[in-house]
């Protein structure tokens, strides 16, 4: 966490704290490590250039109106602040110790205990939080701080009363690519569940050393977090359903904080950290040497410069060789030089035109054409059963209805294959522009003008696809043919059409070409039953047709209309 020495267009005292170096810059404003009247180490938050303005001091006034609403051992509690002076600002708890995400990249990902730990002390951070009716908002790797194990929440410039209106710019994203929830990308309505999933993701990091969803250009990353699932391969079992729970992308499906808290194991009791400092203490003396001294028991051996937290007590962690794996991925020259970020900076509103094009992009995350690549999708135990239970009642429906009309069953299967394969191709087309380009607001028209092209290649790969299909569908239907099974109201011929569909049906949707549609239709699947009494009233619907149409089957002759009328 590197302490930067003050510029020359830099106050030297705000209020009643003299200011000895900088500490970091954002979007709300600069961050100074200061000294206050009771010789306490203090972060100074200054409200930048720019936006001293009736708006801005607004925004201002109702962070700190959010913040004097919060305390707790895992979050940096407001300790004075003036918005209508000439340099507004707001001073908090310093805490000396290192970025989350610089520990992760440095060190590798947390040990079990450690990620243990860490996942309490956040819940339990969130839980402080959202008992007070505030909103963190952007809880990331970057804005936490970990001290002998113990992590501590910073950078609440974008705490938001839930009661208070959140005053930002239209077409403005506010928070982290990579670990906003799916509901402040699309715009709806910010609750405390945004919290709870960006604490699923931080999690998520601290156990794998991956962003949850990938790396890469932000716009690309905000389209998986909408439209794809997290990559939690990696995360211990032991956190795993927590962590699946709270990244659920339907905000009412998540847990509360308490909850997560309650099931790592209840408040930590850690006590907060106070650093204390010589109020006459010179400022080149804090930048080169060090001094240093939380309060009560903490001791600092390295120099202030670069403000590691190793201490003696119950909590500390033995130190680890340094991280070397190359599949982790690749971070900018900055962090590779072995300078850190600075801890205190806090985020800007996201907007696509802020970044450039290749921010935080990996050529590892391309695939074969240069597109980004999809991440790996891997969805809870309980979804993939419906999922599961679902088709099978949906492969049901379609041998049902064969065995009623034999020949529309026959068309019915293959027009259903040249459906999916068309959609598949154009929604991937889309997703491929759109991971290169962003949102466009001609992406329909360009999807639509393109559907007869894809219909086209999706006809002519079904037509090929069709002798594996009979191949794959023969050997099942001559056993039926020759076996000629009894049952009530079928005949064999019908029984043979039935299983060569059933068969033929399931080994073209299980071909490579195909995995688009599998992806469309699990998607769908689960965006339209978000909750269990829905999922459970598909599934049940879909047995409920394959049965009346089997009854109808059992009770008259088949149709082979339009062959025979």
């Amino acid at each position: 966490m590197p302490v930067t020495p003050l510029r020359d267009s830099d106050p030297a005292q705000v209020g009643p704290h003299r200011l000895l170096g900088r500490l970091g810059q954002g979007g709300m404003g600069t961050v100074f490590l200061g000294v206050s009247p009771d010789d306490r180490a203090v972060a100074v938050k200054v409200l930048r250039d720019g936006l001293v303005d009736p708006d801005a001091r607004r925004r201002f006034r109702h962070e700190l109106e959010a913040l004097r609403r919060v305390g707790g051992p895992h979050l940096v509690e407001v300790l004075d602040a003036d918005v209508d002076a000439d340099l507004p600002y707001l001073v908090t708890r310093f805490v000396p110790g290192k970025r989350l995400d610089d520990l992760v990249h440095r060190s590798g990902p947390l040990e079990l205990p450690a990620l243990r730990q860490a996942a309490r002390g956040l819940a339990e951070a969130l839980t402080a939080l959202h008992g007070a009716g505030v909103v963190h908002r952007d809880l990331t790797p970057g804005n936490v701080l970990m001290l002998d194990g113990q992590p501590h929440v910073i950078d609440l410039g974008l705490a938001v009363a839930a009661d208070v209106t959140a005053m930002t710019r239209s077409g403005m994203v506010i928070g982290t690519p990579g670990y906003l929830a799916p509901e402040q990308v699309t715009g709806s309505l910010v609750t405390s569940a945004i919290d709870v999933h960006a604490w699923g993701a931080t999690v998520a990091f601290a156990a794998t050393g991956r962003p949850p969803y990938g790396i890469g250009r932000p716009e690309a990353v905000l389209y998986r977090i909408v439209h794809g699932e997290p990559d939690l391969e990696g995360v211990p079992d032991e956190l795993a359903d927590l962590v699946h729970a709270a990244m659920h992308p339907d905000p009412e499906q998540r847990p509360l904080a308490s909850s997560l808290l309650a099931a790592l194991g209840g408040a930590t009791h850690a006590e907060p950290v106070t650093v204390t400092l010589r109020r006459d203490i010179d400022a080149t003396t804090v930048l080169r040497t060090g001094d240093l001294r939380p309060d009560p028991t903490l001791t600092l051996v390295e120099p202030v410069r670069e403000l590691v937290g190793v201490t003696s007590g119950p909590h500390a962690t033995p130190p680890r060789p340094p991280y070397d794996d190359r599949s982790a991925p690749a971070y900018d020259a900055q962090g590779d030089a072995g300078e850190d970020e600075p801890a205190y900076a806090d985020v800007v509103p996201y907007d696509v035109g802020a970044y450039g094009d290749d921010r935080g992009h990996d050529d590892r995350g391309l695939d074969d054409h240069g597109a980004l690549a999809p991440l790996p999708t891997r969805t809870h135990p309980a979804r993939a059963a419906q999922v599961g239970a679902t088709g099978a009642a949906a492969l049901a429906v379609v041998a049902a209805a064969t065995l009623v009309a034999p020949v529309l069953g026959v068309a019915g299967a293959l027009l259903l294959l040249v459906g999916l394969r068309t959609v598949g191709r154009s929604s991937r087309r889309l997703r491929d522009r759109r991971e290169r380009r962003g949102e466009r607001r001609r992406d329909p028209l360009v999807t639509t003008l393109g559907a007869p092209w894809h219909l086209a290649m999706a006809l002519a790969d079904t037509l090929t696809s069709l002798p594996l299909m009979l191949l794959a569908a023969a050997g099942p239907a001559a056993a039926v043919w020759f076996a000629d099974p009894v049952v009530s109201g079928l005949e064999r011929d019908e029984l043979t059409i039935a299983t060569a569909v059933l068969i033929g049906l399931v080994v073209a949707l299980t071909r490579r070409v195909h995995a688009g549609s599998r992806l469309l239709l699990r998607r769908t699947l689960l965006t339209v039953t978000p909750g269990t009494s829905s999922a459970v009233a598909v599934a049940v619907s879909l047995a409920v047709i394959a049965l009346l149409l089997l009854a109808t089957a059992e009770g008259r002759a088949p149709t082979y209309w339009p062959l025979r009328p």
